[in-house]
């Protein structure tokens, strides 16, 4: 009994300085995510945002939860506010979208991945829209990923002052399941939009 008393508080032990290592490691992250979230609002000329977090480890056989709680400004003498407070729906997604950014910006391993927004632009007036399509363009080009936006037509004008390339997609009716031919643009080397004959595009439809 002694003994195996000894090794049930060994493994106890390793279990604790396992636990504290990942701890360590995860909350660093977020440390690093909290900073970059805040920079990308204070490069928006925001007052501030951070991140709160808690860890909460398992006992036992147990799912090992942290509880986030994204936190911003809304003045430069005011208190850090809840997520949840009442705001408008733009300095919502303001956030929403700094706080993918800050995500991606404190992964080293970017390179050549895909980040996918869909309603790209919705709910955001002309000042913050522009803000965050020019904070995109950028971390993509810092991170060396692609950024894939969905967005109605109505954004398209801000979104190709940033964007590399846009895909048009036309609704042709509601009794139609295609969409028209999707029409390409994209940048030469002198920066002036030309439309692409890109024949990628429509190679495949003949073997559907």
């Amino acid at each position: 009994m002694a003994k195996l008393t000894r090794a049930a508080e060994r493994s106890g032990h390793t279990l604790q300085a396992l636990q504290d290592m990942i701890e360590h490691h995860v909350e660093g992250l977020f440390a690093q995510i909290s900073d970059a979230f805040n920079a990308l609002d204070r490069q928006r000329g925001g007052d501030g945002a951070r991140l709160d977090y808690t860890s909460v480890r398992p006992e036992g056989a147990r799912p090992w939860r942290w509880q986030v709680t994204p936190r911003w400004k809304r003045s430069p003498r005011g208190a850090f506010v809840h997520y949840r407070e009442n705001a408008n729906g733009a300095q919502v997604k303001v956030h929403a979208i700094q706080l993918v950014l800050a995500a991606v910006l404190a992964d080293a391993e970017t390179r050549g991945r895909v980040l996918i927004l869909d309603e790209l632009g919705n709910s955001l007036g002309e000042v913050n829209r522009k803000d965050m399509l020019a904070a995109l363009r950028d971390v993509a080009r810092r991170q060396h990923l692609t950024i894939l936006g969905t967005c109605q037509d109505s954004v398209l004008v801000d979104a190709a002052d940033v964007c590399d390339e846009l895909l048009w997609f036309v609704h042709a009716s509601s009794s139609d399941a295609y969409n028209q031919p999707t029409r390409t643009w994209g940048h030469d080397s002198d920066g002036k939009r030309v439309e692409l004959t890109a024949d990628w595009i429509t190679a495949g439809r003949s073997h559907a």
